[in-house]
């Protein structure tokens, strides 16, 4: 694991900073609005203590919805990416703040008041030389939580294409590689720990500043030093972030940005494409690992280009049409409804088909003598489903089979990250599972069976690129280039793609890349 980790940074370092320098961006821009928002209205809810509870009550609600539940929320209004992202983390920052303001104005010494005002001081100086001086370590204590909160909770800001280091943590475990989860991983601590130390110093500077009379004329109070440091820090993360934005390369064509979803073969594909573009004279920013559930809400608000589809996907779960399950005829149609809802353009579909099935133990299978789904259904009361959630829900899983094949009453069904799947049936703790039909890990016939969807539920899903109308039109070669690789794609070669990712455990981008390097 150790040199699989040395290899990733020898070879990749200028993608971890920029990952890095994203996650810092995100984190840096909420954790600044919560403060805006947070120290304000814990005044106000000491000061107006009967109208502030409403509000100091919200705030607590809010803290309680999970972080990945907000983000989700606020996709249908702002689309994703780091706006929506950012929004989420304030409202998941603030209230540590606010309660901390509160508490900490609240337990100011009567006293020491009382004797501000027998030295003549105004309202407006006890507020500010006496109140909130004493109530800033308290202040600090919410803040450091806060922003310590931000930096862990940013990771999820990756799954709505917003970067960051979560992008390494979801490839990781969409590809089963720990290598990539140990790198974001350690990456997030690090910057949390960073934080930490800062405020520990801040805290400590403060507390040495009350107690000593600095000379006249020393310099900067240490509280104008500390966040002199910290404009500097955020105007060169700024600046680095704006430096890396898109725009055009040398040879004056367009940076693109091409996305995939959140397993193995999408990220593969994926890379080819950005490989092929790449080698076409195109600079390619690449959004890896988005989630399927919300990539094309990434793409509708302009936040990717381009990126690998299929057309059962495109047909059920984005336009909730009928079943087809005529290949051609479900191209057509989503090509045709695409174009007019979307401004989206589906470029040639390849024929690879990356259908809907379910994976079970090869052991329980033979155990059970289950050989098709029918079977299956006879003895789901017996087995444990491992879903992957949405497939509960979305009309060509769960409920296309149930309205087929009868009700599926399971011992028990958990959700678990689908980059887990095999792991969780290896192990066990799950006999079935929703699978893609060119999964690498299919071909070890030993371990795994791909049950026979003996009555035909699931139509066609063949991988196609799909382009944004308006960069295709500012760059019409784009087509060219990728039907020229879709042209190549089968179902035996891109399970064998996944095969050398998932089984042999080699890197995903070098498998790309030999790929390309085959066809062009």
């Amino acid at each position: 694991m150790g040199e699989k980790i040395l290899a990733y940074l020898s070879t990749n370092g200028s993608e971890l900073q920029q990952a890095f320098l994203q996650h810092i961006e995100i984190s840096s821009i909420a954790f600044a609005i919560a403060v805006v928002i947070g120290v304000p209205c814990g005044y106000l809810c000491w000061k107006h203590q009967r109208g502030g509870k409403p509000l100091l009550a919200f705030f607590q609600v809010l803290r309680v919805i999970p972080s990945l539940a907000i983000l989700l929320l606020f996709i249908p209004i702002m689309g994703t990416g780091v706006l929506p992202a950012s929004i989420a983390l304030v409202l998941l920052a603030v209230p540590a703040i606010l309660m901390n303001t509160t508490a900490g104005l609240a337990q100011v010494d009567p006293a020491i008041v009382e004797t501000g005002l027998g030295l003549g001081m105004t309202d407006r100086q006890l507020l500010f030389k006496v109140r909130f001086p004493l109530a800033t370590p308290l202040i600090l204590a919410g803040m450091k939580t806060a922003a310590i909160e931000i930096i862990a909770s940013a990771t999820l800001a990756a799954k709505i294409g917003a970067g960051g280091l979560g992008e390494l943590i979801f490839t990781g475990l969409g590809l089963n590689r720990m290598d990539l989860v140990i790198v974001g991983g350690v990456s997030v601590a690090l910057i949390s720990l960073a934080v930490s130390l800062l405020f520990d110093l801040l805290e400590y500077v403060l507390g040495t500043h009350r107690h000593t009379r600095r000379k006249e004329g020393s310099g900067m109070k240490p509280l104008k030093q500390v966040v002199a440091c910290l404009a500097v820090v955020g105007l060169a993360v700024t600046l680095v972030a704006c430096g890396s934005a898109g725009g055009s390369n040398d040879d004056g064509k367009a940076t693109v940005r091409v996305g995939s979803k959140d397993f193995t073969e999408n990220i593969v594909v994926s890379e080819i494409y950005a490989i092929a573009l790449e080698d076409a004279g195109y600079t390619v920013e690449r959004v890896p690992a988005v989630a399927s559930s919300v990539i094309h809400t990434t793409i509708t608000s302009n936040e990717i280009d381009l990126y690998p589809e299929y057309t059962g996907t495109g047909l059920l779960s984005v336009l909730n049409m009928d079943m087809i399950t005529d290949p051609e005829k479900v191209y057509e149609t989503v090509k045709d409804e695409y174009d007019k809802r979307f401004d989206i353009t589906w470029l040639d579909y390849s024929q690879a088909n990356d259908g809907q099935g379910l994976v079970i133990r090869t052991s329980v299978a033979d155990q059970y003598g289950i050989k098709t789904i029918s079977d299956l259904q006879k003895h789901a009361s017996e087995l444990n489903f491992a879903s992957q959630g949405e497939f509960d829900a979305r009309e060509d899983g769960l409920p296309a089979l149930e309205a087929a094949y009868g009700t599926f009453d399971w011992k028990s069904s958990k959700v678990y990250d689908n980059g887990l799947k095999y792991s969780v049936l290896s192990s066990g703790e799950g006999d079935v599972s929703p699978a893609y039909t060119t999964e690498g890990q299919l071909t070890n016939t030993d371990e795994y069976t791909l049950l026979v969807d003996d009555l035909q539920v699931w139509p066609p899903y063949n991988l196609a690129p799909i382009v944004r109308n308006d960069v295709l039109a500012a760059n019409p070669e784009i087509a060219d280039i990728l039907n020229k690789v879709s042209a190549t794609l089968t179902t035996e070669n891109v399970t064998a793609l996944n095969a050398a990712v998932d089984v042999d455990k080699r890197e995903y981008d070098e498998v790309a890349r030999e790929y390309y390097d085959s066809i062009k």
